[in-house]
This record gives C-alpha cells, sequence and structure tokens, in this order.
C-alpha cells in the first residue's frame, strides 16, 4: 500500500522559511489542510533551519497538525528534538533522517520500542557523495541488522535510499531504482521511503521528471512516497501507475479519478459561467 508524506513545510524553502520564523501557524495549517485534503498520509515538518526556535515551532506545530487528523514525519538532525517531538506526539509518527550511527540510534531505541515510531534508516555514506547500490545495500544490512538485535520491529524502519539529483549525475535516477531493487529483494518485510523531487533540483520542467521518476518508484515497489501532493501531475502519475502494474482492481481508482477531475471540470466551468 503506497503511503504518501506531503512535503510541502520544508524550511529550506526561502518562503516556508520566513513562514516558520514569524511563527505563522495560519499558514502551517492551510498548508497542511491542502496536503491532506490532496490525499497525504502523513505531513512531513522539517525546522531544522530555525536552530534555536526549531523546537518552540514544532511544539506549538505538532498538535496543531494532529488536530487537523494529520499525522507527522519529523525530520531534524538534532535527536533531543526528535524525542521531545516523540513525547509531545499522540499519533503514529515518522523520524528521521538518522544515518547510521550508533550514538545517535541507541539514544532513540527506548523510545522505539515504548511508542508508534517509524525511523527513516538514511543510507548513505559521509565519506563518497554518490555510492553504488551494492554499498548502500552493505549500508542498510548493517543498519536493519542493528536496529533487529536492538529489539526493534520489522515495520518500525523505513529505509531510505536516498534520491540524489540528475544535475550532478546523469545516472543518478537509475542508481536510485537499482538501489531499491536491492532493497525489496533483500528486506520484503522493511518498508522503504524517498523524497523524489530531490532528483529534479536544478533541472527545468520538474513536475515532468518528478512525475514520471515517481511512477517508475511505484513500479520497482516504493512504500513511502515524500512528495507535493497537491501536484496533479503526481496524482495522475500514481493513480494510472497503480492500473497499469495491475494494482487497482477493475481499474476502480482510475476511473473514479477521471469521473472527479471530470467533475471538477464542470463545476469551474459552470462558476466562471455564473460571473458572466
Amino acid at each position: 500500500m503506497i503511503r504518501i508524506i506531503g512535503n510541502t513545510l520544508n524550511a529550506c524553502n526561502k518562503k516556508v522559511l520566513e513562514k516558520m520564523n514569524k511563527m505563522d501557524f495560519d499558514y502551517i495549517k492551510r498548508e497542511a489542510l491542502l496536503q491532506l485534503e490532496n490525499g497525504a498520509d502523513f505531513i512531513e515538518i522539517n525546522a531544522s533551519s530555525l536552530l534555536d526556535s526549531e523546537w518552540p515551532f514544532l511544539m506549538k506545530t505538532i498538535p496543531l497538525i494532529e488536530s487537523l487528523g494529520g499525522k507527522l514525519y519529523i525530520r531534524s538532525q538534532n535527536i533531543d528534538i526528535i524525542i521531545k517531538a516523540i513525547n509531545l506526539s499522540t499519533k503514529e509518527l515518522i523520524i528521521g533522517d538518522i544515518e547510521f550511527n550508533t550514538n545517535k540510534i541507541d539514544k532513540l531505541i527506548k523510545y522505539l520500542k515504548e511508542n508508534d515510531v517509524k525511523l527513516v534508516a538514511h543510507i548513505y555514506d559521509k565519506l563518497e557523495n554518490s555510492i553504488y547500490p551494492e554499498k548502500s545495500l552493505m549500508i542498510a544490512q548493517l543498519y536493519v541488522d542493528y536496529l533487529l538485535d536492538a529489539g526493534i520491529e520489522r515495520d518500525r524502519i523505513l529505509l531510505d535510499p536516498v534520491v540524489k539529483p540528475l544535475d550532478e549525475n546523469f545516472t543518478n535516477g537509475k542508481t536510485f531504482l537499482n538501489t531499491l531493487e536491492l532493497f525489496k529483494l533483500d528486506f520484503p518485510q522493511v518498508k522503504t521511503i524517498a523524497k523524489l523531487s530531490n532528483l529534479s533540483d536544478g533541472m527545468p520542467n520538474r513536475k515532468i521528471l518528478n512525475s514520471h521518476f515517481l511512477s517508475l518508484a511505484i513500479e520497482n515497489g516504493l512504500d513511502y512516497f515524500v512528495i507535493d501532493a497537491e501536484n496533479e501531475l503526481g496524482k495522475a502519475a500514481i493513480t494510472s501507475t497503480l492500473s497499469i502494474i495491475g494494482k487497482d482492481r477493475s481499474c476502480r481508482n482510475y476511473i473514479s479519478y477521471c469521473r472527479e477531475k471530470k467533475n471538477n471540470k464542470e463545476t469551474n466551468l459552470e462558476n466562471e459561467l455564473s460571473k458572466l
């Protein structure tokens, strides 16, 4: 089952960072609602760029989004803040991105066991900007084995093969897909997660690249998709791909999607005509 994580509340975006710095929670609420209304199962919050204001911001944002019916994916490099987020959250929570660092992981073990939390295992090598799939598989094996030995269940682990931009290396898309394939073969009971839009950083017509990459990721078995849930090309790619690969019984979801699009188009036309 595909799970969508809406990713429009990331402080790496200058506009979002400005809103976060101003503690503009009306904006945060609107963005979260848009993502949830368009099918997001989780809302990603990355407020690391706020530095000393990161926790004061999260302390108000977590209950706000959960009050809207949303669940959260909290991204932070600060383990203490992640622990505070776990203690504050009242719903299923995803935390990340944590590289294979046993000191960091050990601090989280207790909280992973006692709470409804999934950990994003960030698979990369600090010494290499880009690593080949087999090396990623070796790191993933170390990571999964360490968590299992510590008593963490497989369904609490989300492996992130890490998407690198095509702008850096034209083979990065293929490298990701090959890595994802290896993960699914070697860890069939462990879910995978990725921020697919990273692939198109620095490229023109990003939405086109992202939608086609999304389809390939679905076909290769990705489970959690960190995307802009409001992107119409993305929604179309998900619905059509699931039908093509036989995961949409009788194409019901695809037909329902097409009817909804038609009804929305007719409603918009009626509204425009009523203004004349």
